[in-house]
């Protein structure tokens, strides 16, 4: 029973593997190239296929050791719990607000991107109330963060609104529509 779900749970991921999300996530790999290169948190890629997904995005998985200067992205098979759900924890298919808090407090990151395409459609919150939500958790840690809300959505999060502000810079000049695509908690 066990060996079904962990092989069921990582047929999911080779199942999308090449879509168009992987060519997003190219993208944030060369935007933040030259500020503070993206790492691959692993624990959300299978083992099996952490070659292939570096090769296609362009994104070394993040090993113990540690560049000076660093972005993380994480890349849940669904994306971030909502901050009231019982379950807390971080698996394959989701990671916590406070998973990430955490990935902020490292030595040298200076941004964490995550994916997150999370939608309960049994909540009375729209999916803007459910973004907002978890913005503003992640406020309450003392980390801002903004949306890049697309057909892929992505959390944008940092240690400090100095470093938010050169990110969200970053984003613009490489020709994302600020008004557009990048939410703010209000």
């Amino acid at each position: 029973m066990l060996a079904n779900r962990l092989e069921k749970r990582s047929t999911m991921k080779r199942d999308f593997f090449g879509d168009s999300y992987d060519a997003v996530k190219r993208m944030w790999c060369e935007i933040l190239s030259g500020w503070a290169r993206l790492y691959a948190e692993p624990r959300f890629i299978p083992t099996e296929l952490h070659q292939a997904f570096t090769r296609l995005t362009g994104i070394p998985m993040l090993a113990d050791y540690r560049p000076e200067t660093y972005s993380i992205l994480n890349d849940p098979d669904t994306g971030i719990r909502l901050p009231n759900e019982r379950t807390q924890g971080t698996s394959r298919k989701h990671i916590a607000i406070t998973a990430i808090a955490n990935q902020l407090q490292s030595n040298g990151v200076r941004c964490v991107v995550t994916f997150d395409q999370s939608f309960i459609r049994s909540r009375n919150l729209t999916p803007i109330d459910q973004r907002h939500s978890k913005m503003d958790r992640l406020r309450k840690e003392g980390f801002p963060s903004f949306y890049y809300v697309s057909h892929a959505p992505f959390l944008f999060a940092a240690p400090d609104e100095e470093t938010l502000e050169e990110l969200r810079t970053l984003l613009v000049n490489a020709g994302i529509p600020n008004d557009k695509r990048l939410e703010n908690l209000k």
